[in-house]
C-alpha cells in the first residue's frame, strides 16, 4: 500500500521536476533540493494551493531571514579581520598574507551571501504572494535547475565564506609562538571537522527506514534484550 501512494505521488510531479535517473546525477540533484528548498526532492511541487505549500513557503522565507542575518554577522566579522590589526600580533596574526587572502575571500562571499539572500527574499515572497506558482510545473528542466541554484546560492555563499573565514583564523592561530592557542586551534579543527561528520551521519540515519521495514517499540526492545540474555545463561 505504501510502495503504490509514494509511486502515486511521483506520478503526479511533472517529469521536468523529478530527480534524474543516472546515480550521481539523483544525487547531486536530491543535495541541490535540500539547500535550495529544505526537500529532499520537489514532490511538493505537484500542488501549490493546499495548506502544506503555504507552511512550506513561511518555512523558506524564515530560513531564508536566518541566513541573512547569518551572512551579516559572519561580514561584519571579516570586515573587522580587514579593516583592524591584531592586538596581539603573536598569539594570532590575522595580517599575514594567507590569512589576510583567505579573509577577503570569506568577505567576499559573505557579502554575495547577503546581497543575493535579500535579493531572494524579496523576490520569493514577491512570486509567491502574486504569482501562479502553477506554473512550476510546466518549466523545462533546465530552469528548475536554474531556479534551485538561485534559490541555493545565498546558502553556499554563507557556507563558503564560513568555511575561509574558519580556516583564516586557523592559519592566524596556528601560526602562533604560543602553545596553549595551538592545542586550542588544533581542538577547534576537530570540533570543526568532528561537526561536519555528525551532520553527515545524522542527515543519513534521521529518517531511514528499518531494514525489515518495521519499527520495534520500547517494549519489544526490552524483550528481545531479555530474551537474548535468557538464551545466553541456558546450559549447552
Amino acid at each position: 500500500m505504501a510502495t503504490s501512494e509514494s509511486a502515486n505521488s511521483v506520478s503526479q510531479v511533472p517529469e521536468n521536476c523529478r530527480a534524474p535517473n543516472n546515480p550521481i546525477l539523483k544525487l547531486a540533484f536530491k543535495i541541490l533540493c535540500i539547500i535550495a528548498v529544505s526537500r529532499e526532492s520537489l514532490d511538493h511541487w505537484k500542488d501549490t494551493k493546499n495548506k502544506d505549500w503555504k507552511e512550506h513557503v513561511s518555512i523558506m522565507v524564515n530560513r531564508f531571514q536566518n541566513t541573512n542575518v547569518t551572512a551579516g554577522l559572519v561580514l561584519a566579522t571579516t570586515t573587522l579581520f580587514l579593516s583592524s590589526p591584531p592586538p596581539v600580533e603573536h598569539l594570532m596574526a590575522y595580517n599575514s598574507t594567507i590569512s589576510y587572502i583567505i579573509a577577503m575571500i570569506s568577505f567576499d562571499a559573505a557579502l554575495l551571501s547577503v546581497i543575493s539572500g535579500s535579493a531572494v527574499l524579496v523576490i520569493y515572497e514577491t512570486s509567491t504572494a502574486h504569482k501562479d506558482m502553477e506554473t512550476l510545473k510546466h518549466m523545462p528542466r533546465y530552469q528548475v535547475i536554474a531556479l534551485l541554484l538561485w534559490l541555493a546560492w545565498p546558502s553556499i555563499c554563507l557556507s563558503v565564506a564560513t568555511c575561509f573565514l574558519f580556516v583564516a583564523i586557523f592559519i592566524a592561530c596556528f601560526g602562533s609562538d604560543n602553545i596553549v592557542v595551538n592545542i586550542i586551534t588544533i581542538l577547534a579543527c576537530v570540533a570543526f571537522l568532528s561537526n561536519g561528520a555528525l551532520t553527515l551521519y545524522v542527515f543519513a540515519v534521521v529518517g531511514k527506514k528499518p531494514a525489515n521495514g518495521k519499527k520495534n517499540t520500547p517494549t519489544q526492545v526490552i524483550d528481545m534484550h531479555h530474551a537474548s540474555i535468557g538464551a545466553a545463561c541456558l546450559p549447552r
